[in-house]
């Protein structure tokens, strides 16, 4: 929470409330984000009697967002916040997230690029043959954001770096003597409205 406060004290800095032309209300449907995570791969546990392993390096995840958009003439300045489910072969993930995101106008309302950041409470659950169970995390993502399209509707993608990982709580035990570390680069892909 302390950095999304930071995130939107200096929003109100950066943007005069003068230079505001418009507020929008804004849901953003990503299915698709893949994320590489080249420390998940390999990741063991074990529950005493039965053993588990994280295979591969991609996760998937899903998310679903919505909130307020401020359009001023040279920029989109959208806060947002939803839940998304992360998912792979060993483990799955409920998230709750919020999001600030700066777009500047490149070409009018069609073609927008900015940075963004994310702020994700995840509460994992190891899906494996080992019966253990993983701590919450809170992490973030953060990255450059494109859209392409109208204002009123958009493809929405973008390239990130991701910051997360797993404690496995006792009795289980990690084989590998750490957290399951999921940080690592994400693309998006997705669909982004304005009403």
């Amino acid at each position: 929470m302390k950095l999304m406060t930071i995130c939107m004290t200096l929003f109100l800095i950066i943007i005069p409330v003068s230079g505001f032309a418009g507020n929008n209300l804004i849901l953003n449907v990503t299915p698709g984000i893949f994320l590489y995570s080249p420390d998940a791969d390999g990741f063991r546990v074990t529950d005493g009697d039965k053993t588990g392993e994280v295979d591969g390096y991609f996760t998937n995840k899903a998310t679903l967002t919505a909130g307020v958009g401020f359009d001023t003439p040279k920029l989109f300045a959208d806060l947002t916040g939803g839940v998304g489910y992360l998912y792979n072969s060993a483990f799955t993930a409920e998230m709750l997230l919020a999001d600030l995101a700066i777009r500047f106008k490149i070409r009018r309302d069609e073609l927008t690029a900015g940075p963004h950041i994310s702020v994700i409470k995840y509460s994992p659950k190891w899906d494996g043959d080992a019966d253990i169970s993983m701590s919450g995390s809170t992490g973030f993502m953060a990255g450059l954001s494109l859209t392409m399209g109208s204002k009123e509707f958009s493809i929405a993608a973008s390239l990130d770096y991701l910051n997360a990982s797993f404690d496995v709580e006792p009795p289980g035990v990690s084989l590998d003597g750490g957290a399951l570390d999921i940080s690592g680069l994400a693309f998006q892909l997705g669909i982004l409205m304005r009403f």
